[in-house]
């Protein structure tokens, strides 16, 4: 491993404080499955007294790379970054999965591959052949595993996202130029809260910008091992935006976010980019926004916490004080808000058990609650969160923050 890598894992003491903030080690019990144990696991690569076995990797894709850890850590160790450089080196050894490799080598950095997985994903749902499969129970009888993966899909209809290379021009006075990081899975899947997005920018008074060569942020590349994948797509998102232009560049998505700020742990000469991106909610608390929220939403409103925008970024009261400054909603803090909810990309495909029932842990807090709305920042999340809402038979609605601010946009006065 690396040197800078080496130094991070010295930097933990051992106390075992990260260890009941850990969704593995809370579920598992085993010491193997908790930050300290996964870093203990490290070293002992590092110093050869240890080897990349097949128990050795299924520690360490156990881990969600939530990074609550990292938030629990007195020592301030820099969990994550550790994680992604080893899955590197276990990737170097052993490759990726063939379908990771496909996907998230051949689809994700390709914007129209992109789009044309998904409009088959929703043409699949919308067509009526996603409630044949599920209602005949055909699928789970010839192919098990392949059923359970196919019930976690979203029900998702045809969106349409917003239109890279175009610009939208602010309302009223105008503060700012901001540039928008559409996202592949947010533009693709759930369009509607990008549009939402520069809506609620162009009302805060800023022009948006979205940048035509822009692709996926890489995230999901660098979180499998595919750290080449990954850098050279942070490359491109660096040329595809006019830095010296813009006052920020917005994302809203919270894995996205996190992966986009610390390109520079990534690449050389990343930090000017970072340093200029804004989780939307991070930027919008800061705004006039405050002034366009009229309509009233006569709801009770919970929020979760994406691991990747509390633990990752930091940001933890920003959606929360947007949220309460909207006219009529009674916002409700939920148990164990900050602890993940089991999706992490496609974690709750490739351990499903255990995603489930980290899940489970959650959904039943949830219910608890009573709220008719739950808010949460990041695609994954909001899926998880309708399939768990459909298991337990809850009656609840998944929404992102900027869905709720924007249906309670006021005319300009």
């Amino acid at each position: 491993m690396a040197n800078e890598t080496n130094k991070l894992y010295l930097d933990c003491i051992h106390c075992g404080l990260c260890l009941s903030s850990c969704p593995t080690y809370r579920v598992l019990g085993t010491e193997m499955d908790s930050p300290r144990g996964r870093i203990y696991l490290m070293r002992a690569l590092d110093e050869g007294r240890a080897k990349i076995t097949d128990s050795f990797v299924e520690h360490m894709f156990r881990c969600l790379d939530c990074r609550a850890c990292e938030t629990a850590c007195p020592s301030g160790v820099h969990f994550g970054h550790m994680m992604e450089e080893m899955r590197g080196k276990i990737v170097e050894e052993k490759s990726a999965h063939w379908l990771s490799r496909v996907i998230l080598q051949h689809v994700f950095p390709y914007p129209w591959r992109f789009q044309i997985a998904s409009r088959l994903l929703e043409l699949y749902h919308v067509s009526g052949i996603q409630t044949m499969v599920r209602e005949t129970g055909l699928l789970r009888l010839l192919a098990p595993r392949m059923a359970t993966a196919e019930a976690l899909m979203p029900e998702i209809g045809i969106e349409r996202g917003v239109t890279l290379d175009s610009f939208y021009r602010a309302e009223g006075r105008k503060q700012g130029t901001v540039a928008f990081f559409a996202g592949c899975v947010m533009n693709s899947m759930l369009g509607s809260i990008n549009r939402s997005s520069i809506r609620l920018l162009n009302a805060a008074g800023y022009d948006v910008v979205v940048p035509g060569e822009q692709i996926c942020c890489g995230a999901l590349a660098n979180h499998a091992g595919l750290r080449d994948t990954a850098k050279e797509m942070a490359r491109k998102n660096i040329a595809a935006f006019p830095i010296k232009e813009l006052d920020a560049i917005i994302i809203n998505a919270a894995g996205c976010g996190a992966m986009l700020k610390e390109y520079p742990l990534l690449i050389d000469g990343a930090e000017q980019f970072s340093a200029e991106v804004k989780d939307i909610a991070e930027f919008l608390v800061s705004t006039r926004i405050f002034a366009r929220l009229k309509l009233p939403l006569d709801r009770r409103v919970g929020y979760d916490d994406p691991c990747h925008l509390i633990h990752g970024q930091r940001i933890r009261d920003e959606p929360r004080t947007l949220l309460k400054a909207i006219p009529g909603i009674e916002f409700v803090e939920i148990e164990g808000a900050d602890q993940c909810c089991g999706s992490a990309g496609i974690y709750n495909i490739t351990q499903n058990e255990l995603s489930m029932e980290i899940l489970d842990r959650k959904m039943e807090k949830i219910e608890k609650a009573h709220i008719d709305i739950l808010a949460t920042g990041n695609p994954g999340c909001m899926f998880q969160f309708k399939y768990g809402a459909r298991k337990f038979g809850i009656e609840l609605e998944v929404a992102h923050p900027v869905e709720l601010l924007a249906r309670s946009l006021g005319e300009i006065q």
